[in-house]
């Protein structure tokens, strides 16, 4: 049991990194990014590529500032050149979830074009590989010895989660992304540029997602299918959140995780479920959540905090017709 302990916590720190960007990127700005993998997939690839084409061994510094930059460069380009002409078009958020969904093709494929000229160029395997970190193995620690890479993964999960709390609550920019969040129209009557604000959201968004692919390649190979083969259990944690509330996403992440590893576990040993319904679950929970409690999504529905006020409301109407 305590692997699957330590299990949950690696994929709850992971999910974690990769759905509460996804949560903030769709509540600012309205978009369902089927691209958000693309960016995990590269930042998992960022410290590969470095230590690959240098010939070294890539620092966690160094390997951190370098995918969180990469995917903050292409979410901002995705955001400059696709969703924010769309959005002033006034299009409607099915329309930028369908632009999302080709944006996500053309980078998928045009990162496999990349990779293939690389390997090429390079004469060394670059798909399904790992990167070459500068991290022990073990670090002894009051007389026990600690796996570096989960130790890493849980001051990395724990750092960026408070410095984007501090961001997002302490700072102006931080301020104007929560008011475009809550009221758009009512943050632009009070000077705020939406897209500017915006397109800082989708740097945070892109950079920290990437940040999650980079935790994903501290124990897995990485391919360029990491993001896809992630982006389920991505969605379900979001969805959980609401795509509105980030604690409650990363709530969501611990929730996915426990189904993941522990919960499969106990069906597979008492009742001989296949290890391999793993996404089953995910899926399950993800399906569970929208039936219980649909989330703001790209059809337009209501957030939780506003829904049962609003049913309240109609009630109230119907009752004043009858009397």
């Amino acid at each position: 049991m305590t692997t699957e302990l330590i299990n949950t916590v690696w994929y709850a720190c992971i999910y974690g990194l990769m759905a509460v960007p996804l949560t903030l990127s769709y509540r600012t700005s309205r978009v369902l990014n089927f691209a958000h993998g693309v960016y995990v997939t590269i930042g998992a690839y960022i410290p590969v590529l470095i230590a690959k084409g240098f010939g070294i061994k890539v620092s966690p510094i160094l390997a951190v500032s370098a995918s969180f930059m990469t995917g903050a460069i292409i979410a901002m380009a995705s955001h400059a050149f696709v969703f924010s002409p769309l959005i002033k078009k006034k299009s409607t958020p099915v329309t930028l979830m369908i632009a999302s969904m080709g944006l996500w093709i053309f980078i998928k494929y045009a990162f496999y074009a990349v990779l293939g000229t690389l390997q090429k160029a390079w004469m060394t395997p670059i798909f399904y590989t790992s990167p070459n970190l500068e991290i022990p193995i073990l670090i002894s620690f009051m007389g026990m010895d600690i796996d570096a890479k989960l130790l890493l993964i849980i001051s990395l999960t724990s750092a960026t989660f408070s410095l984007l709390a501090f961001f997002l609550t302490k700072t102006k920019v931080g301020m104007a992304i929560r008011a475009i969040a809550d009221n758009p129209e009512l943050a632009q009557i009070t000077g705020i540029s939406r897209d500017k604000t915006l397109l800082v959201t989708w740097a945070i968004s892109g950079g920290v997602a990437a940040i999650g692919g980079f935790a994903w390649s501290l124990f897995a190979y990485v391919s360029p299918e990491t993001g896809d083969n992630v982006i389920l259990q991505v969605f379900a944690c979001s969805v959980i959140g609401g795509l509105i509330s980030l604690p409650i996403t990363f709530v969501g992440s611990v929730i996915i995780s426990s189904t993941e590893n522990l919960l499969i576990v106990f069906l597979h040993r008492y009742l001989g479920v296949e290890l391999s319904f793993r996404p089953f679950l995910s899926f399950f929970v993800l399906l569970l959540t929208i039936l219980i409690r649909p989330p703001a999504g790209a059809g337009g529905g209501l957030p939780y905090r506003y829904r049962l006020r609003s049913i309240f409301r109609v009630f109230q109407r119907e009752v004043k017709k009858n009397v």
